[in-house]
């Protein structure tokens, strides 16, 4: 498995595209997440101000709260990782190198796993840019941390991983059956940003939480907080063993479907 790895980290660091993916996504997340909160309290205090009930300032960035609310946020550019490893993967097809680790001993079992631990690394990593920020800022915004409130919703975190992961796995099945990353990105939006919504909206009743992308995204949903319970909204509090439950079924067929496609196929 360590050689596996180290494989596909020689490889990827040698793609320039990816480290400019990388930096990109770094700087988006980080301007995102360091800037969220004063942008809410600023919209929060405009719309108050016509009023008669006076509308708390939101809170993102203290323990243990900040686990889920970083997260949240921070799941909306899970694409970036998407696109990375789509890239990653389709030019492999393109430049045939698969073909060559193949013929120079590589089994295809172990092709097979290679990506997979690629996908691994790629969610490892962006869950650690996100750790980094939520310490960051849960220190800052938090007075007389006990181990309580820090671990109180480090659930998230995990679930975090998860997510990418999950998500990676269905860009890993489109990228392989198509081979080319232009295609393989468009179909990926197209499905995450357009159809699958549109299918969620039509299946009645909760069907269509069974859905790839829509199963995905319910491992994270909205959090819970101060403005919310307001107006009476309740939101998730912890993370649902349903969603982790249909979302590991997909991970599954994702990967069984490639697995298939990289023993059966001519490469």
């Amino acid at each position: 498995m360590y050689r596996l790895l180290q494989i596909e980290i020689k490889k990827a660091l040698g793609f320039r595209a990816i480290w400019w993916l990388g930096l990109l996504y770094f700087a988006v997340i980080a301007t995102m997440l360091f800037g969220v909160e004063a942008f809410i309290n600023e919209v929060v205090t405009d719309a108050g101000k016509n009023l008669p009930i006076s509308i708390p300032g939101v809170s993102l960035y203290s323990f243990p709260g900040v686990w889920h609310n970083l997260t949240y946020l921070a799941s909306f550019l899970k694409i970036f990782m998407a696109i990375i490893s789509i890239i990653l993967i389709t030019n492999e097809f393109s430049y045939k190198t698969i073909k060559q680790q193949v013929l120079h001993g590589l089994s295809r079992y172990e092709l097979f796993w290679s990506k997979v631990i690629l996908n691994l690394t790629i969610s490892l990593f962006a869950t650690a840019v996100i750790a980094i920020i939520i310490l960051i800022l849960g220190f800052r915004n938090t007075e007389e941390i006990t181990w309580a409130m820090f671990t109180g919703k480090f659930s998230f975190l995990i679930a975090y991983f998860y997510e990418v992961f999950a998500y990676l796995s269905f860009a890993f099945m489109i990228a392989t059956l198509v081979h080319r990353s232009g295609f393989a990105i468009g179909i990926l939006m197209l499905y995450a940003f357009i159809i699958d919504p549109i299918l969620d909206y039509k299946i009645p009743n909760d069907w269509g939480d069974f859905l790839p992308i829509t199963a995905i995204g319910h491992i994270i949903q909205l959090p819970n907080s101060q403005l919310m319970k307001l107006f009476g909204i309740e939101f998730q509090t912890f993370v649902n063993i349903r969603d982790v439950l249909i979302s590991g079924g997909w991970v599954v067929i994702f990967n069984s479907v490639v697995f298939w496609y990289l023993k059966k196929r001519d490469l």
